[in-house]
């Protein structure tokens, strides 16, 4: 279930459970009076499949596949600066 956020002019701003297709709170339910929610900022996403670079590593990896992802990384935003460089000129 998704976290919303409340901002309430006695209580300040607060967090509520609540389903998707539940009606967003009207009053506060600490004091009762008028709430307001806030746009969040999104949930996080997991990207799948083995393409992906990853500035993290993880426990078990060996030194040559942190240095293989650490190339990877290095390359693409090189190759990056120079696309967004050539677009300019």
């Amino acid at each position: 279930m998704p976290t919303y956020e409340y901002n309430c002019p006695e209580c300040g701003e607060f967090e509520k459970e609540q389903r998707m297709s539940d009606p967003p709170l009207k009053k506060c339910p600490h004091c009762g009076k008028a709430v307001t929610r806030l746009v969040g900022g999104g949930g996080g996403f997991v990207l799948k499949g083995g393409n992906w670079v990853s500035k993290m590593s993880s426990p078990g990896e060996s030194a040559k596949k942190k240095s293989d992802r650490f190339m990877k990384q290095t390359v693409g935003e090189v190759a990056e600066d120079i696309a967004k460089h050539s677009r300019s000129h």
